[in-house]
């Protein structure tokens, strides 16, 4: 640049120089091409300038500039293709781990624990001493006979005495009276062949019983119970007890041993 400016000088000077004074002898002539130039100096002398005085490698700032550019280009090129890969670790998916549903405790159905077989319920005695039983907590006052079993072959006498037609569900039935017939008063005991059946006896006997059998005479109270495989049936005249039939319900319920199965009772009018 500074090379430049000092040839533009010269020139600029050397213009001047013709202008003013064209035939000056401090102008040297055109076969002398001494290969230099000349330079006024204020002072009136002239200043060679040749090539030689002027720095040889002396660089503008801007070809610098473009030779830095070029270099800082070049360098980032450089750097740009030896930068190396990113040496991260590669990111694996993040598997969840595997939920498997949940599974409720199995509930096993609920188990009772087993009841006892229910005992068969039965009077153990015989019937004879389930009436001396009965009568033992419960007893009419006036004077009784000794039980008599009932012929069950005889349908005369299971009709009369217990009021059925048919006797096929006994095993025996006993029946205990007044030893004289005016008196109305009548106990029976009956035991069935199988305990199932002791509740459908007791209703038929409930319904069969002729309460007037005597013809003079009328038990018009009557009650009748069941339990187990045993059937009772007292029927009494309400002019002798109105409360003797239940009485000996009661009592037959105590000497059995337990709640009775089957308890009807009634008291018919008066005819």
């Amino acid at each position: 640049m500074k090379k430049l400016l000092t040839i533009s000088l010269a020139l600029a000077m050397l213009l001047m120089t013709t202008a003013c004074g064209g035939g000056s002898t401090n102008t040297p002539s055109s076969d002398e091409g001494s290969g230099y130039e000349d330079t006024l100096t204020p002072g009136g002398e002239t200043e060679s300038s040749t090539d030689e005085d002027l720095p040889e490698d002396t660089e503008t700032p801007g070809s610098e500039e473009v030779e830095n550019g070029d270099s800082s280009d070049e360098k980032q090129t450089e750097s740009t293709s030896e930068t190396k890969p990113s040496t991260q670790p590669e990111s694996k998916p993040v598997t969840k781990p595997e939920t498997k549903p949940e599974t409720k405790p199995e509930t096993k159905p609920e188990t009772k624990p087993e009841q006892p077989a229910e005992v068969s319920k039965s009077y153990s005695g015989t019937l004879p001493d389930l009436i001396s039983a009965i009568y033992s907590k419960a007893s009419p006052a006036f004077k009784l006979g000794d039980p008599m079993a009932v012929d069950l072959s005889d349908a005369d006498q299971v009709q009369y005495n217990l009021g059925l037609s048919d006797a096929s569900k006994l095993k025996e039935a006993y029946v205990s009276e007044p030893m004289m017939g005016s008196q109305a008063y009548s106990l029976v005991v009956v035991r069935v062949k199988d305990a199932a059946d002791a509740a459908s006896v007791a209703q038929n006997m409930y319904d069969g019983i002729n309460q007037s059998k005597w013809i003079c005479v009328t038990a018009d109270c009557l009650a009748v119970g069941a339990y187990g495989d045993t059937v009772m049936l007292a029927m009494v005249g309400s002019n002798l007890s109105k409360t003797l039939h239940t009485d000996l319900r009661s009592a037959y319920a105590s000497a059995v041993g337990g709640k009775l199965d089957v308890s009807m009772d009634r008291v018919d009018a008066e005819g």
